[in-house]
């Protein structure tokens, strides 16, 4: 490992509750600036921002002059958007509105993440815009295949790298599905510009071994866009768990052999039998907490990753719903930051 070797670490800014052009804006003016103070005084602030329907509706030429000329004069560097969720993303139930439209419905997804892949060329050069990989099983990969195709042409027509993110009870949630997705309807003129964007949380929800799954996609030649950096919550047994929660549980189990073999899209009605381990797709803070989480599989991965093209994005966007997390999220997302850099290729 070379000395100056230093990976981009940054933050996906949709933990802050914000959905229109406005609150963005006085966001970026404030806490965002704050945390680019405190943390990166000398060096660029590495940032995801949330587009949705309505903040692209709102992002007009002068308006998006304006954010660009703001990022530069600031020392920010936008290196990726999150254009997962159209609707909005807090204070009201997301659910399985999350994965709307899809990509096999009709075109209505297709054209927003056309839009996104627009609005990011127009503010920085290169870049990715993440999506979710494919729909809600039992929709098959055929099916949501066409379209994204044609999203991953348009971002190799503007330079931009389009990032599926496999997620908990999509058709293509497993390392072992993407590889199939690739293999089957990506060919490889269009690798450099449909990749994945890999979340630890995710994988770490279906039980998966990081590194080997990280080495599997480079094996492939699937090119990792960016790195989600967030941690799942983990449990010896089933008990409530921010219950009320907005967005999906996304529950698994595995057995005593450590296999997976239980699966809730949301929270459980019933306590499975043979279960010996649980994981809930919920981030919870990327640092040391009295929390059960998947923290130590987190900290062994960001110390042995080596070196690795893809930005690390920490994203914990659940801070609204925590205790004291909306009031904190600032000296929170900073602790963040500060732990995660501090933990790459500590030994």
């Amino acid at each position: 490992m070379q000395k100056d070797y230093r990976p981009i670490v940054g933050y996906a800014l949709n933990a802050f509750p914000c959905e229109t052009f406005a609150d963005w804006w006085e966001c970026l003016n404030t806490d965002v600036l704050e945390i680019k103070r405190r943390v990166f005084p000398d060096e660029k602030f590495p940032i995801e921002l949330r587009f949705s329907e309505r903040l692209i509706q709102e992002l007009t030429p002068n308006r998006v002059v304006q954010l660009k000329n703001f990022f530069t004069a600031n020392g920010l560097t936008l290196v990726t958007v999150n254009a997962f969720v159209m609707p909005h993303f807090h204070g009201a139930p997301v659910k399985e509105r999350a994965y709307l439209p899809a990509w096999h419905e009709s075109d209505a997804r297709l054209n927003f993440t056309n839009r996104c892949v627009d609005l990011l060329a127009q503010l920085t050069t290169g870049g990715s815009v993440s999506v979710p990989f494919g729909a809600l099983k039992p929709v098959t990969l055929a099916e949501v295949a066409p379209n994204i195709l044609k999203a991953g042409e348009h971002a190799a027509r503007q330079g931009c790298v389009l990032a599926l993110e496999p997620e908990p009870g999509l058709c293509v949630e497993t390392t072992a599905e993407v590889m199939e997705f690739f293999t089957r309807f990506v060919p490889e003129r269009l690798r450099p510009h449909l990749g994945v964007n890999f979340d630890l949380a995710h994988q770490l929800v279906e039980f998966e071994d990081l590194p080997v799954s990280l080495e599997l996609l480079r094996q492939h030649n699937i090119p990792v866009a960016k790195i989600h950096v967030s941690n799942a919550a983990e449990m010896s047994e089933l008990k409530s768990f921010y219950a009320d929660s907005i967005y999906l549980h996304q529950v698994t189990g595995c057995d005593a052999s450590g296999r997976r073999v239980y699966f809730s899209l949301d929270w459980p009605a019933e306590t499975p039998a043979g279960i010996t381990r649980y994981r809930c797709h919920y981030h919870l803070p990327v640092f040391p907490s009295e929390l059960e989480s998947t923290l130590p599989e987190v900290e062994d991965f960001l110390r042995h990753l080596g070196r690795h093209s893809a930005p690390l994005i920490i994203e914990t966007y659940t801070w609204p719903e925590q205790l004291r997390g909306r009031q904190h999220l600032v000296d929170n997302i900073c602790r963040e930051l500060n732990w995660v850099r501090s933990s790459l290729f500590r030994r």
